[in-house]
């Protein structure tokens, strides 16, 4: 077995309970690998030695990953969520690229746990669709190769304690998307690259539907501090808030007829694309009715949310 000491792997979350599944399969892979949980409320007993808990008000990811990341002793990092765990060979599938020049991260697919209820599975299905998630491809187990991509999420990250720090650290403000501005306004700005690795894979638990539906409202209601910022990327999330503005134009056709036959149009194609992808990530005919509502609520809450955050940002 190669010498996995100077990893530290890093976990922000609220509570313990929130983390103990994902330690507990941790340490059915590496067993003595240094793990620092970052977390808000205090537990009693920590009875692993090489399990350091770290208490803090602070409530963004980015923020506790920072502290986390001061606290390490390692000269590599690995970034996992709270509700995920690795596979066997995650950290040792990457160690022969973490010391090339031009990689600043390597990232890794996060599949579905072989195990799920009705409603996770449903969330995975929908997940593996091309409008709801960035390059789907990406999470499927038959990539052979590394390749650079321009992102992949931090519950997967592996990496340098030198260029985390030479990147900047982590906007520590920021309560969503801390990732995407890690790698697109600090990372590329330093000139280095993120490196797809197939083979450093990990389980990511889905949230059942309400939760997931409320997460990408979330995920767009806190999108502002991204689309405030000048860097040509960003302007990708915007897309989800054009369309829910599209979508409220409604009352217009009753006052412009080329309006209104453009608007049945677009959303005549709207439609047909949401149908072709039901049929596509399905997995049982019978489900589709259910996947194609919740595809569709799931690509435009992040909208909805944007325009949220707007209403709340101006207000403020």
């Amino acid at each position: 077995m190669k010498d996995l000491s100077n990893f530290t792997i890093i976990i922000p979350c609220i509570t313990f309970k929130d983390v103990k599944k994902s330690i507990t399969n941790i340490r059915k892979v590496y067993n003595k690998t240094k793990i620092i949980v970052c977390l808000n409320k205090k537990v009693k007993n920590n009875k692993d030695k090489n399990l350091k808990l770290i208490y803090t008000p602070l409530k963004s990811i980015g923020a506790k990953r920072n502290l986390a990341v001061k606290s390490a002793k390692t000269k590599y990092l690995a970034f996992i969520d709270s509700d995920a765990y690795p596979s066997y060979g995650w950290l040792e599938n990457s160690l022969k690229y973490l010391n090339k020049r031009e990689i600043g991260i390597i990232a890794g697919p996060h599949m579905d746990p072989k195990i799920q209820n009705f409603s996770e599975d449903i969330v995975g299905q929908v997940k593996k669709s091309l409008i709801i998630t960035m390059n789907p491809s990406l999470q499927k187990t038959n990539n052979l190769k590394p390749k650079i991509v321009s992102f992949m999420p931090s519950c997967n990250w592996i990496m340098s304690k030198k260029n985390f720090i030479k990147f900047g650290y982590m906007d520590s403000k920021m309560l969503r998307n801390e990732d995407w501005d890690f790698v697109y306004n600090r990372m590329n700005r330093k000139k280095n690259k993120l490196l797809y690795n197939p083979k450093s894979m990990i389980y990511h638990e889905n949230a059942n539907i309400f939760h997931f539906i409320k997460k990408r409202f979330l995920y767009g209601y806190f999108m502002w501090p991204i689309l405030r910022k000048t860097n040509f990327k960003n302007f990708y999330f915007y897309l989800p808030f054009l369309f829910v503005l599209f979508l409220l134009s409604f009352p217009l056709n009753l006052y412009f007829e080329d309006y209104k036959n453009l608007y049945l149009f677009i959303l005549a194609l709207y439609t047909s694309t949401v149908i072709i992808e039901t049929i596509r990530v399905s997995k049982n005919f019978f489900n589709t009715p259910l996947i194609f509502f919740i595809l569709i609520l799931a690509n435009i809450s992040p909208g909805f949310g944007i325009l949220a955050g707007l209403l709340n940002f101006n207000k403020e």
